[in-house]
């Protein structure tokens, strides 16, 4: 109701302020910062296990599981996927974007130092 009021009143000022506005979105348009391909990264960790000689079955519940339910209790995991092949067990961790990198990969290095025990003797991780 001010708007129309205004317009109708003083149609001068209305369109100054109109201009003004326009104005100032273009200039604010230009010094924009819009990236089309902006530097993300996305916090990902990969674990290698070998265990030589031993098959995939084997190298799934002796060694990818008993990882898997260790790093599963990092703060901010988001994912978890794994493949257990012959002789190598390949997790792959993915956290959520908050999560700093260095700080889930000490961690994830000391989670699976504390359940090395378990793990079978033959088994290096690499």
């Amino acid at each position: 109701m001010f708007l129309s009021h205004l317009s109708i009143k003083r149609p001068v000022l209305a369109s100054m302020m109109m201009l003004a506005l326009v104005t100032l979105g273009v200039f604010s348009y230009q010094h924009l910062n819009i990236d089309m391909y902006p530097d993300v990264e996305i916090p990902v960790l990969t674990l290698t296990t070998q265990y030589k000689g031993a098959p995939p079955e084997s190298v799934e519940r002796e060694v990818t599981r008993k990882i898997e339910e260790s790093i599963n209790s990092i703060q901010g995991v988001k994912h978890i996927s794994s493949s257990s092949q012959e002789g190598i067990s390949s997790i792959i961790v993915e956290f959520t974007l908050e999560t700093r990198i260095n700080d889930a990969a000490q961690e994830a290095r000391a989670k699976v130092s504390a359940i090395r025990g378990e793990l079978p003797k033959d088994s290096e991780d690499s």
